[in-house]
């Protein structure tokens, strides 16, 4: 756990690239490429074509925890499954088969990106056993194809040799696309006050066109991070500098954005090996709180430590990671969450969502800069990015 990042490392492309010998700064360059790649497989195995009549009573997500690009596609699907006006409820089941209510109506998404991890296949072995539908999303040749062919179930292949830590999008967006056809995305957009005609009729949400947008704004947001722009101008590098002297206390303003915080958590622990905590707002003002009115350290360590044998302590940092859409009483949150860090002494770092988009575009625009932002904090710190998570 570092108290400080080299702002040397952060400042020569150079020396970041002798530091990533994984590749991840490139391979998160790709993450564009990947839901365009994505988008295309999942159309070849008309993914559309056999979900286009199911309507289930509930959705249930599989996806290993020890797996963490499925597990962040996983969660970052049920974010933006979180409506009001989703056709159906989606949760997680990571037991070894369906819950004891489910049944035909209902519809099981599993995800795994690692070949490694049996719960996935035997989930959706029993889950085929019981009549309910099943989609699988996975590296091709995995022990989930395989589950998903011995019961006629669809498949969407991916390629393998993906750093798990690199991987979110391409298993993210056949799932998406899933979603779309089930109802969970919710409804198209009302025609503007310009548009003429009647309306049409309404039906499930096509997501394809928002998820090529979010293809061309991750590679907007990768030229911005990318390692050969200087720190100042770079919003990842610098942002990097600010979390990597602190332990960033990182609240998301809705469930779009909790879920960005999320998988920051998740990256800063495996690709940095840096401490964060997070939660979603209202919660995070109860749970987290009690962070902001007590910094690491007091006055009387300050005055006697001994500066050059005893690092700095780190001290918390309020990260708002916020959405563009946020209700009037979670503006009132963020402002009275400000209020208590300044009073504490906590410095407070804002990460906004740009606008437009709708909830997709917000997410991604909030991921595609914190997935730079953790890397760089690990290539600077000289943490071992890729540990045994190495594929």
């Amino acid at each position: 756990m570092n108290a400080a990042l080299d702002e040397s490392v952060l400042d020569s492309a150079d020396r970041l690239g002798e530091a990533d010998r994984h590749g991840l700064l490139r391979g998160l360059a790709t993450a564009g490429a990947q839901v365009r790649e994505s988008l295309a497989l999942t159309a070849e195995a008309d993914l559309a074509g056999q979900l286009a009549r199911l309507r289930p009573r509930a959705v249930l997500l599989a996806a290993d925890a020890a797996d963490p690009a499925a597990d962040d596609a996983a969660e970052s699907l049920r974010a933006l499954a979180s409506r009001a006006d989703a056709a159906a409820p989606v949760m997680r089941h990571d037991g070894p088969g369906p819950p004891l209510w489910a049944g035909a109506t209902d519809v099981v998404l599993a995800v795994a990106q690692s070949p490694a991890e049996p719960a996935v296949p035997a989930l959706a072995d029993a889950a085929a056993r019981r009549g309910l539908p099943v989609l699988g999303v996975g590296t091709t040749g995995s022990p989930l194809e395989a589950a998903c062919g011995r019961n006629r179930m669809p498949f969407v292949g991916l390629p393998s040799g993906r750093h798990p830590r690199v991987a979110l999008w391409g298993l993210l967006t056949p799932l998406l696309v899933a979603a779309g056809e089930l109802g969970l995305l919710g409804r198209p957009a009302e025609p503007g006050p310009e548009a003429a005609g009647p309306a049409a009729p309404a039906g499930p949400y096509s997501v394809e066109a928002d998820l090529a947008a979010a293809a061309d704004l991750l590679d907007v947001l990768a030229e911005r991070a990318r390692p050969t722009s200087e720190t100042f101008l770079n919003p990842a590098k610098s942002l990097a500098l600010d979390l990597g002297a602190s332990l960033p206390v990182l609240w998301g303003t809705s469930p779009v954005a909790g879920a960005a915080a999320r998988r920051l958590a998740g990256q800063l622990a495996g690709v940095a090996r840096h401490p964060a905590v997070w939660e979603t707002l209202p919660g995070a003002a109860q749970r987290l709180g009690g962070l902001l009115t007590a910094p690491a350290g007091s006055a009387e360590d300050d005055l006697f430590r001994d500066r050059v044998d005893d690092p700095e302590p780190m001290r918390p940092r309020l990260v708002l990671v916020r959405d563009a859409n946020e209700p009037v009483d979670v503006r009132r949150l963020v402002e009275d969450g400000a209020a208590l860090a300044g009073r504490g002494g906590v410095p407070v770092t804002e990460v906004t969502a740009e606008e437009g988009g709708g909830p997709l575009g917000r997410f991604a625009s909030l991921v595609g800069l914190l997935d730079f932002t953790a890397v760089y904090v690990g290539l600077a710190s000289g943490a071992d990015p890729a540990g045994k998570e190495n594929p």
